[in-house]
């Protein structure tokens, strides 16, 4: 009877270290599945066009480009006569990108023009007027490039229908109505760039943490798309 007691005494014992056993087991396992903030962090993809550095000319701090009217620094510019697009890169002085726009010609927002560091060809600021009256100037002068290089590296183009963008970027963290144009704004706040198909100096941003992208709709359609690698206040 002793004995039978001792057991009955000792089973319950058994049971809880069993069970406490497998606990710590199973915390182990999960300590193992924990993940670093940075292996948290959705991957972003850094987006931009095919154009290669080679196509921007020896690196400089000063690369003025010049139309009738206008002055623009540090920028390089590409057309498509049969696209009827442009492209337009501001620099560093090593050719990486701070911000790259892709334009269809007959069909772009004049506000980028109107914010850009534009001067006169005597290099004075241009005034507001002059930057709007002129800016497809820079359409015209730029250099003329096959059309396989206005497809951006996540394939986007001219005239993609919006639906394709909040596919690939989501919900946008803005949208305004901008003199006709549906202006999406995304700004993947603490999203991880990484490599694909871009250079790797192209991914030294600023913050090196984001890029921000604007994209303007007309009838559903991409008529501008703004790659910003400089962190900005919401667009």
């Amino acid at each position: 009877m002793r004995k039978i007691s001792i057991t009955l005494i000792l089973l319950p014992i058994l049971f809880f270290s069993c069970q406490q056993q497998k606990k710590d087991d199973d915390v182990a396992i999960n300590d193992e599945d924990i993940k670093s903030p940075e292996e948290l962090v959705k991957p972003f993809f850094a987006d931009n066009y095919p154009v290669t550095e080679k196509m921007f000319g020896k690196p400089t701090s000063n690369r003025p480009v010049t139309t009738a009217h206008l002055r623009s620094e540090n920028t390089a510019w590409f057309t498509n006569d049969s696209l009827k697009q442009t492209l337009m890169f501001v620099l560093f002085s090593d050719n990486s990108r701070i911000v790259t726009a892709c334009f269809d010609n007959g069909n772009a927002p004049s506000e980028v023009f109107s914010n850009m560091d534009l001067s006169d060809n005597n290099n004075y600021p241009a005034s507001k007027e002059d930057r709007l009256l002129y800016f497809k100037e820079f359409f015209v002068s730029a250099k003329k490039i096959d059309d396989k290089f206005f497809t951006s590296n996540m394939g986007f183009k001219i005239g993609d229908l919006k639906a394709k963008a909040i596919k690939r970027y989501g919900k946008p963290d803005s949208i305004k109505t901008v003199e006709g144009f549906e202006k999406y704004y995304w700004n993947p706040a603490g999203a991880q760039i990484t490599r694909q198909n871009v250079p790797e100096k192209d991914l030294l941003l600023i913050d090196e943490k984001k890029q921000f992208i604007t994209m303007y709709f007309k009838n559903n359609k991409l008529a501008t798309m703004i790659l910003d690698n400089a962190p900005r206040a919401i667009q």
